[in-house]
């Protein structure tokens, strides 16, 4: 019985360490993958949404504006 607890303990002390490495290689792929995904979607959406013939995204307010007369 001694054998199969020190072969209990080697091996759950090995399946932590292996825990640990595996568990922060496979976050590390998914974060990379998700936000990639997610990254390269947001650029084409934005790229697709753009105004083509404008070379400002200002607008113009006009200066007659009350809403700001009485902020409080």
């Amino acid at each position: 019985m001694q054998f199969l607890k020190k072969f209990y303990k080697a091996w759950m002390s090995f399946s932590h360490i292996l825990g640990r490495i595996m568990s922060t290689i496979l976050l590390t792929v998914i974060w990379i993958v998700v936000f990639g995904i997610y990254a390269i979607a947001l650029k084409i959406v934005r790229f697709c949404t753009k105004k083509p013939h404008s070379s400002t995204y200002w607008i113009d307010v006009s200066s007659d504006s009350t809403d700001m007369q009485y902020q409080f």
